[in-house]
């Protein structure tokens, strides 16, 4: 009994030695991702055996220690490489396993050097995207199956420095997958790549720099497929099967006095690059062209920024299928794109493939200083180069702008449009203008005298004053001469161009401000009678001034619409003829809430969040002919338009009340001569009021009106009806103000003041003398 006993004791105690080893076994499988080594210049080999080797030498040792530690990364399935600051001569290449992290804190410098101090002969290469076991074995990459997840990153500012050594490559990939290489100073290329990216799959190539490249043939950052006949990719642990490079991102970097930037020189028949981004970067002082792009396939070539490029065209291309070459700048060069035809039989390229979305990619870019300002496209050698004009640079960044009605756009990407037609060809160049201000941050754009016809709206973006000369007319189009558009209803809206089709971006008063629209002379704004139309919507805007210009022939929308907008001032305009609308109810100035429940106001832009407007003032205007002239028609329970003045005005022949006053706070209606509202219609009024808070009524003329003054309890109906009822209050001050105005030729003599809603009777009446 007692051995069996000890027995079970030894058991008991050999599990738990077992359970102990494997979770100590577990735990270091689970950390075999996350080994992190730092070492600096003078670190020496993590494999001792090889500061044994007849190649060692202190001018190897950096090499061989670099090397050592990505050998034991490589059997720890992965990890992080630190270097620290200082130089590091790096003789022979170094090969790079999978999920490595080469980061190179701030003052790093890899330096390739050629001499090893022994018979060791140094390499043509810095390093090489294969595990040193497939390269030590001879084995073979195809496809993507080789190294994947490597970062080469850099944390501050390092260098890789190629010494101007002759032939000598930075980086040489092949067959791998997510590959990084970010922040770091490539130089000093003498004939060699600074990249050669072959057949890799999910590459970043970012924020990196590439400086002082002796080359005739060799780019920085070179695109080919793993094919042995170029003579350019020379690796033994490659397949050479052809297998191109898909879903590259070189973006945000600089290159400046290198041979050519980005290229594919070579190509192979009908293999593609796939998906190859380019965006964002910075190239100048190319001996040759800036980017090559054969048999690339879907690829974006964007935002770019291309200067001083020696060769023929800023971007060649050839054999690709729907290239997107847009928004890029172009700065001293002959031509900025070409896209090259077949120029032989026995050529294996193929043609490329262009599409009109290629070309309109095409006019969005611009240059300055060109010998011209046209991209090139060639089919093939019967038909004649097609040219796509894009903008002169020169004729950008301006504070000032003038316009005539001849203009053509300054983005050139708009002529492409099938929407471009004698019809729109106006709205579109004046529309190109006011996102050439959005990106400028604002400027003045002079209209010169003539007739612009305005098809679909104008989005005006802040800090922008637009000033319309004498004898200009600006007339809301109703016809854009294709289906694919159709007119809209309004002229001009006071939002940023960028702004106008996203859903409820502006709230408060937190939109577009300091706008001008200022006419000099006669200048008309003719809506032609379009059913519904606006010649000036105005939504969440602070510092808004309209002056001096004739807004003619209104059929039921508004001359202007004014909502959640402060500061606003509206002075020396006339407003004049209106056809009737349905109840005489649509206002010249409409002043009104951006309300969803009311439905005064549908442009999606806003946020609708009934944000008022506060101080508005309209001042010595001309009114003539119209429904109304300035008023409210639905409120927003509890946002009150406030410090509303209407001062000086003259307001003649109305078919309603003149203004109509709704929710509004503190409002100054003054010195205005309202005259022939509503001929023959003993009730209706020049002035009606509900909910105003302490209106200032005062010296006014009212001439061949029914009612001078009424104020009445009111409630919405329909949309809104949801808001409690809103009633007038006035001190006795503001009924003691209300005798300062005067009456001529008025059915009533007395003001009326009603508090209770829909009970008209027995109102109680401020007596006023009739002259």
């Amino acid at each position: 009994m007692k051995n069996i006993g000890k027995i079970s004791i030894y058991i008991i105690a050999l599990s738990i030695l077992f359970s102990i080893l494997y979770l100590k076994n577990d735990v270091l499988t689970a950390s075999a991702n996350q080994w992190t080594y730092t070492i600096s210049p003078s670190t020496t080999p993590l494999n001792k055996k090889m500061k044994k080797y007849k190649t060692y030498s202190s001018q190897t040792q950096n090499y061989y220690t670099i090397r050592s530690y990505l050998e034991k990364l490589e059997v720890n399935g992965g990890g992080k490489l630190i270097l620290k600051k200082g130089n590091y001569k790096i003789t022979n290449t170094l090969y790079v396993p999978s999920n490595i992290t080469i980061q190179l804190n701030d003052g790093v410098k890899l330096e390739k050097s050629m001499e090893t101090g022994n018979s060791l002969k140094a390499s043509k290469s810095m390093f090489q995207l294969v595990a040193p076991n497939i390269k030590k074995n001879g084995d073979l990459n195809d496809g993507y199956s080789g190294s994947k997840n490597i970062k080469i990153i850099s944390k501050g500012k390092a260098t890789i420095d190629l010494k101007n050594n002759k032939n000598v490559n930075g980086i040489i990939t092949g067959h791998n997958q997510n590959l990084t290489i970010k922040n770091i100073q490539f130089k000093n290329a003498n004939n060699g790549y600074f990249i050669q990216l072959v057949a890799t799959q999910n590459a970043k190539i970012q924020n990196n720099t590439f400086t002082n490249e002796n080359s005739t043939s060799k780019p920085s950052i070179s695109i080919e497929a793993a094919d042995f006949s170029y003579g350019t990719y020379k690796v033994d642990w490659s397949m050479y099967d052809e297998t191109p490079n898909s879903q590259i991102v070189i973006e945000k970097n600089k290159f400046d006095q290198v041979f050519e930037a980005i290229s594919s020189n070579q190509f192979t028949g009908d293999i593609f690059h796939s998906k190859v981004k380019i965006l964002d970067n910075t190239i100048k002082n190319t001996t040759s062209y800036a980017i090559v792009a054969k048999n690339w396939k879907l690829p974006t070539i964007e935002n770019n920024k291309i200067q001083s490029v020696n060769g023929d065209y800023g971007i060649f291309v050839k054999g690709t299928y729907k290239p997107i070459i847009q928004h890029n700048q172009f700065v001293k060069m002959n031509i900025a794109v070409m896209l090259a035809a077949q120029t032989g039989l026995n050529e294996a390229a193929n043609s490329n493939t262009v599409t009109l979305g290629t070309k309109k990619a095409l006019a969005s870019n611009e240059g300055k200083d060109l010998r011209e300002y046209f991209m090139h496209i060639e089919h093939d050698s019967a038909e004649p180069v097609e040219k796509i004009e894009i903008t002169d640079m020169n004729d950008l960044g301006k504070k000032e702008y003038k316009v005539t009605p001849e203009s053509s756009p300054l983005n050139k990407e708009f002529l492409l449009r099938a929407s471009y037609t004698p019809q729109t060809k106006q709205y579109y160049a004046l529309r190109s203008y006011m996102e050439q201000l959005e990106k400028q941050g604002g400027g003045k754009l002079i209209f010169t005298k003539g007739v612009y016809t305005v098809s679909n709206v104008l989005y005006v973006p802040s800090n922008v004053s637009l000033v319309f000369e004498d004898g200009t007319e600006i007339q809301k189009g109703d016809d854009t001469g294709t289906t694919v558009i159709n007119p809209s209803s309004s002229i001009f809206q006071l939002i940023r161009p960028s702004l106008s089709k996203k859903e409820r971006v502006v709230s408060g008063h937190g939109g577009e401000k300091n706008i001008s629209f200022v006419g000099k002379g006669k200048v008309v704004f003719n809506l032609n009678y379009k059913l519904s139309s606006f010649a000036i919507i105005m939504g969440h805007n602070k510092n808004v001034h309209i002056s001096n210009i004739e807004f003619r022939n209104m059929n039921a929308g508004h001359f202007i619409e004014i909502d959640a907008s402060e500061d606003v001032t509206i002075e020396n305009n006339k407003f004049i003829d209106s056809q009737p609308s349905d109840r005489n109810i649509k206002e010249a100035i409409n002043v009104d809430t951006p309300d969803k429940t009311t439905l005064g106001w549908s442009s999606k832009w806003s946020n609708f969040d009934c944000t008022a407007n506060n101080r508005l003032n309209i001042i010595n205007n001309e009114f003539r002919n119209l429904d109304r002239a300035v008023g409210t028609h639905k409120y927003s329970g509890g946002h009150l338009h406030t410090n509303v003045i209407i001062r000086g005005n003259t307001i003649d022949t109305m078919r309603n009340d003149a203004i109509r006053v709704m929710n509004w706070k503190t409002p100054i209606i003054e010195n205005n001569a309202i005259r022939n509202v509503a001929i023959n219609n003993p009730k209706k009024r020049g002035i009606l009021s509900s909910g105003a808070i302490h209106p200032k009524i005062r010296n006014n003329t009212f001439t061949n009106v029914g009612r001078a003054v009424q104020f009445i309890a009111w409630k919405n109906s329909g949309p809104g009806e949801q808001y409690d009822e809103i009633k007038d209050v006035l001190s006795n001050e503001e009924k003691d103000l209300l005798k300062t105005n005067q009456l001529f030729n008025t059915t009533e003599s007395f003001i009326r003041i009603s508090s209770v809603y829909l009970q008209y009777r027995e109102p109680e009446k401020i007596t006023l003398k009739p002259f």
